[in-house]
Order: structure tokens, then C-alpha cells, then sequence
């Protein structure tokens, strides 16, 4: 693949979250009409993390490396529901407090509201690709978002009556300010977090993930999650019949899968994925502690490459790694890359 100016042979990356270090605790960013930062030490303490975040990737031989989402509060379960109300603080039509989040994995927390038109007001995700743009010292940078349909089905609408759809699209026009925005500062990649418990239902979603990305300067990489929260398994029956070729309509580069955790058993269904699309290949579970062996890994890659050819796949992570202490996912990215310089002396 064509990472900037260079041909790597499955360039490696991080999902997205990285656990944080002991001392950055609580909400990084402000929140609607507050500033960028809570305050300024809060600000030296993230900038700090995200360069250890960095760090760690490159110390481990990461290609493509990301800020790990250091902005997530995470030291609680309870926490966890920041991922919810995160894009609905800094858009304009969202209040703080809706319903309990209807989908049975996420009752637990409440949503924001939907009160008026959604509309993209500022940069988000600004202070997040500064710090680590800084940090990766000129090395390709992706930044990790959750996606416009996500947000949809994990908010009250009190205001569009209904019409899921048109909240949907004006959800997605915000995502693409804020992408546009993204890339104008130099991210490389862009990825958006898209659960697959309601995909299939309607043509009209993947219209959602096409107006997110539509004319976005960037390699744009559509993450499909089987679930993250506290481990728990998300997802547990397969679901690859259900979302291809459906997902092969999206104007992605990159389509991402988990197959660390659930093995190869999703990679028969994209046989069929579209020569414009690079595959992402999940190869470390991350809803366990036990760190993979670099022969098992190369092992899952050479599978995949029996479905897709090598030269449009990238090694990943499951998905996020805020779950694990920071030794095991600093072990887990090593195993990553010894894994993938094995797969890539077997196919080369």
C-alpha cells in the first residue's frame, strides 16, 4: 500500500484508544462554548500522553501512528459513556441530557439531546491532530473518530420528529466539516467507528458514510466494530454475510474488520471487495490480556492475503485498547509488528 511517498507491504496502525497514563484523569477538552482545553495544565498533561502514546507505536515499529484518544475519560466503566455525548458537545442542536441509549449494550448510559438543526460550529478534533502531529516528528498520522451513525441511533431527537434519516444527514454534513478540517492540517487518515448491529436495515446508511467522507483530502478507513466496552464481547455470531457486499457501497479506501478475536471467519465474504478499497485486518484481540504470538498472526495475514491481495492489506488491532493496562498493549503492538515482518518475508 501507498503510505505517502512510500510502498509498504502491510503498513500496521493502532484502532484508535490507548490506555492513558495514571496522571490524566477526568474531561480533557471544553465542551460546547467553553475553550479547546479545560484549563492549561490539563492541556500540558495531554499533550504528554499522547507523545508517550506515540512513543510506544514507534517503539514498537508502528507504521502509521495515532493519538490513541488520550481525550477519552476512562478510569470507570461509567466513564465509558463520554464516547456518546463527545461530537454532541461541540455541535451546534445537542443538549447534555437525553434518554437512556436504546441499543441493550450501551442502556446503561443516557444520550444527548437532539434540539435543534445539527450544525458543524469549530474545529473538534483540532487539538487532538496538533498534539499529535507534534508528537509523531513528521511520521503519517491517523485520527479515530466514532461514526455519524453511531452518533444517530445514540441520541434523543427531540427535534426532527422521527425522520432518522434526515437527522442522519445533517449528522453526517457535520462529520465532513470536521473532516475537510482534518485534513487541511495534515492528518493523513481519517477513520470513523461503525458499529454493525444495525447495518443491512437501510441503503440510506451507507448514503451517511458517503456524505462523512464526501471530498475529504485523506485516506479515509471505515473501522466496522464488533464492540469494545469493558471487554465485553460486543457482537458474538458472525455478521460478514450481512454486511457484504451491503458495506462495498461506501466511498471508503479502507474497510476494517476484527478477525484477532473472532479469527478468519468474516474474510470469506469479502472476496468480493472493490479493487478502489484496501482491506484492514484486525489481528490482536483486545479483549484479552494474553498477547499473541507472532506466528499466529502471520498466520491470519496469510489467510487474508488468500482473499485479498497482500498489497491492499494493513495490520490493526481489534479495536480500541483503553481496556488494557499499558503493558499488555505495548506488548500487544510489538507481537503486531513481529507478526507482520513474518507475514510480510511469507509474501513477499
Amino acid at each position: 500500500m501507498r503510505v505517502r511517498d512510500s510502498e509498504i507491504l502491510l503498513p500496521t496502525m493502532m484502532v484508535g484508544s490507548y490506555p492513558r497514563p495514571p496522571w490524566l484523569t477526568g474531561k480533557v477538552f471544553g465542551e460546547f462554548d467553553e475553550p479547546d482545553y479545560i484549563d492549561y495544565g490539563t492541556k500540558e498533561r495531554f499533550w504528554d500522553a499522547v507523545q508517550l502514546c506515540v512513543d510506544d507505536q514507534v517503539r514498537a515499529g508502528i507504521d502509521i501512528v495515532s493519538d490513541g484518544q488520550q481525550y477519552f475519560e476512562s478510569e470507570t466503566m461509567h466513564e465509558y459513556g463520554q464516547v456518546f455525548h463527545f461530537w454532541g458537545h461541540h455541535l451546534k442542536g445537542f443538549k447534555r441530557w437525553g434518554d437512556p441509549i436504546a441499543i441493550d449494550l450501551y442502556k446503561k448510559f443516557h444520550a444527548p439531546a437532539v434540539v435543534g438543526d445539527i450544525e458543524w460550529v469549530r474545529p473538534i478534533y483540532a487539538p487532538a491532530a496538533e498534539a499529535t502531529t507534534f508528537a509523531a516528528a513528521g511520521r503519517p498520522v491517523k485520527i479515530a473518530v466514532q461514526g455519524p451513525l453511531f452518533l444517530t441511533f445514540c441520541c434523543t431527537d427531540r427535534h426532527y420528529g422521527g425522520d432518522t434519516k434526515a437527522l442522519a444527514m445533517d449528522i453526517a454534513r457535520a462529520f465532513n466539516a470536521e473532516f475537510r478540517d482534518l485534513a487541511a492540517r495534515g492528518v493523513d487518515w481519517i477513520q470513523i467507528h461503525e458499529p454493525l448491529t444495525y447495518y443491512g436495515e437501510e441503503p440510506w446508511y451507507v448514503d451517511v458514510i458517503n456524505t462523512a467522507f464526501q471530498d475529504v483530502d485523506a485516506h479515509r478507513v471505515w473501522h466496522i466494530c464488533y464492540g469494545n466496552q469493558g471487554g465485553n464481547p460486543g457482537v458474538a455470531e458472525p455478521r460478514g454475510q450481512d454486511m457484504f457486499p451491503f458495506a462495498f457501497d461506501a466511498d471508503v479506501d479502507q474497510i476494517h474488520i476484527e478477525a484477532g478475536r473472532r479469527g478468519p471467519g468474516d474474510l470469506q465474504y469479502l472476496a468480493g471487495l472493490p479493487d478502489r478499497m484496501s482491506l484492514g485486518v484486525g489481528v490482536i484481540d483486545v479483549k484479552c490480556t494474553v498477547i499473541e504470538q507472532p506466528e499466529q498472526i502471520a498466520d491470519l495475514l496469510v489467510k487474508a492475503a488468500e482473499v485479498v491481495p497482500p498489497e491492499r492489506l494493513c495490520v490493526s488491532t481489534d479495536c480500541g485498547m483503553l481496556n488494557l493496562k499499558r503493558e499488555h498493549a505495548q506488548r500487544k503492538l510489538q507481537a503486531l509488528v513481529e507478526g507482520t515482518e513474518l507475514a510480510r518475508l511469507r509474501l513477499s
